[in-house]
């Protein structure tokens, strides 16, 4: 960890050859490990355990009966939907909008393939570039 902050400074902040002490990476790594690392009680052990279990059986349920949980916009509740409501709704958004037309073909292929073949001509040539960051 200390060799990834120590090459941030060097590569974000130019600092030329940064000296992070010992003891400041001694309290970094006690702090992290209280933090991150510390047992949990049971209590809190088994309240996880029967979230996670609660979650997985409410997201199969959703799953099986073809709803939709989403949080609203404005307010940040939950609404619970059927999916067909949700198809319905995003088709007539499209259609009261017309900002969406659909394609008729994909465009990525000719794409790929045309910066495939620039690459191509380009390592042909023996011609190096340097992308910048």
């Amino acid at each position: 960890m200390m060799d990834t902050i120590t090459s941030h400074l060097v590569r974000v902040h130019h600092m030329p050859n940064p000296n992070i002490s010992k003891p400041f990476s001694q309290q970094l790594q006690t702090y992290l490990h209280d933090q991150y690392m510390a047992r949990l009680s049971y209590l809190d052990i088994y309240r996880a355990q029967k979230e996670l279990t609660l979650a997985k059986s409410i997201r199969s349920r959703l799953k099986q009966e073809n709803y939709i949980l989403r949080v609203t916009d404005k307010s940040g509740i939950f609404h619970l939907g059927h999916t067909k409501d949700y198809e319905q709704k995003s088709e007539a958004y499209r259609q009261k909008t017309q900002a969406y037309i659909k394609l008729e073909i994909d465009p990525l292929p000719p794409i790929f393939d045309k910066v495939i073949r620039l690459f191509n001509e380009l390592r042909s040539k023996k011609t190096y570039f340097c992308m910048a960051t």
